[in-house]
């Protein structure tokens, strides 16, 4: 096993030989000033920040490894975080030719990736099937094909044994149960807030920590911190401020994922990379979505069902393909057009404009905007305890009408004047209160025209996916776009050794998973194999560094 161990992992030993000598000068300076220093609260070999699929691999490799590992986790429950409520599909960079893939990363990252760290990047992922069986996490592996994203032609998707469907939480509780079985120490309700570094030589040497009461605790890193607390989505000042201002886009997954460790690398001088790419998914429901604090998600397959309705801009004008699904989207968005002179959004605020028969059909929100997935922590997500709703939109939509989610008009004259809504960039001075009516009902009316006539000569629509707008009552809600993740953070090394601003490594401190992910703007690498992929591979490379306090 120590032959397997030291093979993938050791591509930097110049690197750890250099940080090792370091921590020997760290060591030997017994002289000098460390007033600085906290007072440490508890002790590990590595501190591991976040609890997902990187942060639980990483432990339960440094665990496998003899190291002992303290693991920090903000959510308040082992829940996996982003891997918890993802697809659980491994895929993308399995069983494939490094030298081709390189290629297909390079072209995907389109200028924002150093080409010369990307085979043995690359090269950690085939050796990951291996590494899942020993330390037993049970992965059925399987040959598939290209789905249509810019990946391999061929490759080895993984999947939980014995489990039907491709559901994260399933994916979760089989890594978990093997955590448990290591023994791995996990500290719920304990956000992770500033790292410690040493002033002089630069390491990282701990963690500054807060508990659930305000308690501010110490945890020290003998050999190094791993940063695997996952992306930014639920972020607002970074959405603002490297995608789409003024414009919040709701997660699928956790809120707790709000950009803490590229906060935290940033504030020591890592470079920080890929914050545009942001990974859009389907359209969802806003007012509800602010509420819950994550995706409250519209159907993520063809379109929303039934198919009699129309997305309108505040102008009540179509101005898009309404069954455009949106996930892993880079393309771009209608809802997304800037009028410079204006200095606004021209299709901001949107809604799904509906009648009587889709609104009697289903309810809009039913605990997950993708069948088979787990992709909002609004409901489904904690099967352990689904009387704990963060929304309850209730059996039907009645309830979302009572709430003022839903606008109700008798007619659609009626309905244009009920909708209300919130400007993008605007003051209260620009609220939406109400729309124009004749425009909405000339939309709805040719819609119908274009449903008789079998073609959507306005923005191609799947004529499958088109049904006349019928008798009212008429409804409406305004929309909001999602998010499955995004991928920026701190920039790290085929060891995943976090880099600085002039391209050195921070001594000591790693980051995995969705916290600086290897995707640069197309989405080439799968993240969930991305993720217990790096974990795994920044335990390993931390674990043969030398405790910085020991004397030599």
């Amino acid at each position: 096993m120590k032959e397997l161990s030291r093979r993938g992992f050791l591509r930097g030993a110049g690197l750890v030989a250099g940080t090792a000598a370091v921590a020997s000068l760290a060591g030997c300076s017994s002289g000098a000033d460390e007033s600085w220093m906290p007072e440490w609260t508890e002790e590990a070999d590595l501190i591991v920040v976040g609890y997902g699929g990187a942060g639980a691999l990483a432990a339960i490799a440094g665990v496998h490894e003899g190291a002992s590992v303290i693991v920090l986790e903000k959510s308040v429950e082992r829940d996996g975080g982003s891997t918890g409520c993802s697809g659980g599909h491994l895929h993308s960079c399995v069983g494939v030719d490094i030298d081709e893939w390189t290629g297909t990363v390079m072209h995907g990252a389109f200028g924002g990736m150093d080409e010369a760290i990307v085979p043995d990047y690359l090269a950690h992922f085939n050796e990951t099937p291996e590494w899942m069986e020993a330390y037993g996490v049970a992965i059925d592996w399987v040959d598939e094909g290209n789905d249509g994203h810019k990946r391999p032609l061929a490759y080895q998707g993984g999947y939980v044994s014995g489990r039907d469907g491709i559901v994260g939480m399933y994916l979760f509780e089989e890594i978990e149960a093997r955590s448990e079985e290591y023994g791995v120490d996990v500290r719920t309700a304990t956000p992770a807030k500033k790292l410690i570094q040493n002033p002089l030589t630069k390491e990282v040497i701990g963690v500054q920590a807060e508990t659930a009461d305000g308690q501010t605790l110490y945890f020290k890193a003998k050999k190094a911190v791993i940063l695997a607390c996952g992306g930014y989505e639920n972020n607002t000042w970074y959405q603002f401020n490297y995608n789409q201002p003024g414009v919040r886009i709701f997660p699928w997954g956790t809120p707790n994922n709000t950009g803490d460790g590229i906060a935290m690398a940033g504030n020591i001088g890592a470079e920080i990379w890929h914050m545009h790419a942001l990974e859009l998914a389907s359209l969802c429901f806003k007012l509800p979505s602010e509420l819950a604090d994550c995706s409250i998600a519209t159907d993520a397959t063809a379109g929303i069902t039934p198919y009699n309705y129309v997305i309108v801009d505040y102008n009540g004008k179509r101005f898009m393909k309404e069954d455009t699904t949106g996930a892993h989207d880079m393309s771009h968005q209608n809802g997304f057009d800037f009028d410079s002179k204006a200095c606004d959004y021209k299709h901001l605020p949107m809604f799904l404009v509906f009648d009587q028969a889709f609104f009697d059909a289903k309810p809009l929100w039913t605990g997950s905007g993708r069948e088979g997935i787990i992709n909002t922590y609004a409901g489904v997500w904690n099967y352990r305890h689904p009387e704990d709703l963060r929304l309850d939109w209730g059996p039907d939509n009645t309830k979302a009408v009572e709430q003022g989610w839903i606008f109700k008009g008798e007619t659609v004259e009626e309905l244009a004047a009920n909708i209300k809504a919130r400007r993008p960039c605007g003051t209260a001075s620009e609220d939406i209160n109400g729309i124009d009516a004749a425009a909405l009902a000339t939309t709805i009316e040719t819609f119908n025209s274009y449903v008789d006539a079998g073609a959507d000569a306005a923005y191609k629509r799947d004529p499958a996916h088109m049904a006349k707008i019928g008798a009212g009552p008429y409804y409406a809600i305004e929309l909001a776009y999602s998010s499955i993740n995004t991928q920026g953070g701190p920039r790290r090394n085929a060891n995943c050794q976090t880099v600085d601003t002039f391209g050195e490594v921070i001594p000591r401190l790693y980051n995995a998973g969705e916290c600086g992910s290897f995707n640069s703007f197309v989405y080439t690498i799968g993240n969930i194999l991305e993720a217990v992929t790096t974990g795994r591979v920044a335990a390993q490379h931390a674990i043969t560094l030398a405790a910085w306090d020991e004397k030599k």
